[in-house]
């Protein structure tokens, strides 16, 4: 008999508690058990388990509806036979995976050793191949998209299958002998490296394969202490993560280099089932089935930054990520829905100070009807995030921290710190900071950001008489942003200055204290613009100052200006 393992659908009978999602229902008896977002369509693929059917979720509307495939039937809605003529069984569909550049989903068959190839364009079943020896189990998915090959666990068989896409056949003569169990892999397409969860044995095991040699082989393995159910890796941050639920822990993964390595462990209380990735803010979250709730975690400090108490659903058994609109799709079988709850809510400030000239506070306004958790954490130039505190604030409620950075550094005295500020939320909330000048008591307000842009434009900044513009960007994207600052006559629209080549790394920021002066203008005044020739989310802030200790910030705001190259 085949091993489902208990851990893999966890149903928890518990009464309705306090919280709120949005939440997509299905026709009973579907028992949807896993669930991927594509992005770029604002859509998600859930996997029905007992209806056997993937259905495509469109998320853009306000009420999503779906579209259901059958995964036993092709476009006409006839069976698939095998040689002898007789229908190919399709039992126990459990995960899938997509290649966008193809736009067809391979859907794992757990109980009928199959795949189900799907045309996403055309929302039909193409065909149904098998995979494995009988009783193999597979279990996982992942697609190489550069050489279209679905990747494939087999749980039982204790091996990996390579299969080509472009024909629906076995790339090599047998599979991949790996670990114990392997239950969930993912494909790090830079590295070239299949990272494969093999739970029997507590472990992250690394294949490689080779297709002019017609080999592969498993180059690296990561001992994890316990073992893991889940991996997922953001191919844009160059990390991975992996739910470790005995060992009560989601495994950080360095994949930068070659072979990836082991971060860190960030610890929980209780045992995660499922792990997800929001490739835009790069947060970690962990299902917890347990307590029906997620850990939010920064994989940068290797910390959790908070446990919402937002309600997940009951029986909560998968996670994915939109990062769209930075929320979970979280799966629920015996209700046959799927919870979309939010993943957190951010602010970002780039210039806090705490000086003897300057100091900061912060005031959060809670904008939901419950309590917020509210993680607060003080970054560095180098886009370093430390000194992570957490407060709470009541339904509808306002909080004020005075002097943050030594709330969130914990001192009693000037700290001489300046930098930026990041706040996350488990409800929708907003926040601002005073920048407050120690002699004159002068406040420069800051409304906190939440997204950034590769395109921004300062409608003011100046250099005349007593006023003087410091600029502040900062880059909330995954790579160096490369930015650049440019000003142009004020009637003629011709450059007049440019700073390019500013690099700054991911969640760190410039700042100049004499940006015009930084753009070799005289006295001078009018807007600038800013843009990223490696086309990433940026924000910025210029504190317009007197010498007589006065002035105020202004933000600037995301436009469609043309991305200009340097001559």
């Amino acid at each position: 008999m085949k091993r489902f393992f208990g851990f893999l659908i966890l149903l928890v009978v518990c009464a309705p508690q306090d919280g709120r999602a949005q939440e997509v229902l299905f026709s009973p008896g579907t028992f949807p058990v896993y669930s991927l977002v594509r992005p770029s369509t604002n859509q998600a693929l859930v996997v029905g388990r007992d209806s056997r059917a993937l259905y495509v979720v469109n998320l853009s509307e306000a009420a999503p509806t779906h579209t259901e495939i059958f995964l036993d039937l092709d476009g006409d809605g006839n069976p698939f036979l095998d040689g002898d003529g007789q229908p190919i069984p399709v039992v126990s569909p459990l995960v899938v995976a997509v290649n966008e550049i193809t736009k067809k989903a391979v859907v794992v068959n757990y109980g009928s050793d199959n795949v189900s190839i799907v045309n996403l364009e055309t929302q039909a079943t193409e065909a149904v191949v098998p995979v494995g020896e009988p009783g193999g189990g597979p279990r996982g998915v992942a697609i190489d998209t550069e050489n279209n090959i679905a990747i494939i666990t087999l749980l039982n068989a204790n091996s990996v299958q390579l299969l080509d896409l472009d024909t629906n056949t076995p790339v090599l003569p047998a599979p991949i002998p790996v670990g114990q169990n392997p239950i969930s892999v993912a494909y790090d397409q830079k590295n070239h490296l299949a990272l494969v969860a093999t739970h029997g044995d507590a472990s992250l095991q690394m294949v490689r394969y080779n297709l002019e040699r017609n080999i592969a082989t498993v180059v690296g393995n990561i001992f994890l202490g316990s073992g893991p159910l889940e991996v997922v890796v953001s191919q844009e941050r160059e990390f991975a993560a992996v739910a470790v639920g005995p060992g009560r822990a989601v495994a950080v993964l360095d994949t930068s280099g070659l072979p990836a390595t082991l971060a860190g462990l960030v610890p929980l209380n209780t045992a995660p089932g499922s792990v997800a990735i929001n490739s835009r803010t790069g947060l970690i979250a962990a299902l917890l089935p347990e307590t029906r709730t997620f850990s939010l975690m920064d994989p940068a400090t290797l910390r959790k930054l908070t446990t919402p108490s937002v309600f997940v659903g009951a029986n909560p058994t998968h996670i994915s990520a939109n990062p769209n609109n930075n929320t979970l799709l979280v799966a629920n079988p015996p209700r046959d829905a799927v919870e979309i709850v939010s993943m957190g809510f951010i602010n970002y400030f780039p210039l806090v100070s705490d000086t003897s000239q300057f100091r900061t506070n912060l005031g959060i306004r809670n904008l939901d009807e419950q309590e917020a958790t509210v993680s607060i954490s003080w970054g560095n130039q180098e886009g370093e995030s430390s000194r992570e505190r957490t407060v709470t604030v009541g339904p509808r409620g306002f909080l004020q921290i005075n002097h943050v950075l030594r709330f969130v550094m914990g001192a009693s005295s000037v700290t001489d710190t300046s930098g930026s500020l990041r706040v996350i939320s488990d409800r929708p909330f907003n926040s601002f900071i005073s920048l407050i000048d120690n002699e004159t008591q002068d406040p420069s307000l800051q409304v906190g950001v939440a997204q950034g842009s590769p395109r921004l434009l300062l409608s003011s900044s100046t250099n005349q008489g007593r006023f003087r513009t410091r600029l502040v960007i900062m880059n909330l994207g995954s790579l160096s942003a490369a930015a650049r600052i440019r000003a142009r006559d004020t009637e003629t629209g011709e450059e007049t200055g440019l700073v390019g080549g500013i690099q700054i790394p991911p969640n760190g920021f410039h700042v100049t204290d004499d940006v015009l002066g930084d753009l070799g203008l005289g006295s001078s005044f009018g807007p600038l613009e800013i843009d990223s020739a490696t086309v990433q989310p940026m924000i910025a802030v210029a504190l317009i100052t007197s010498t007589e200790r006065t002035g105020g910030f202004l933000v600037a705001a995301p436009v469609d200006l043309p991305l200009v190259t340097d001559e």
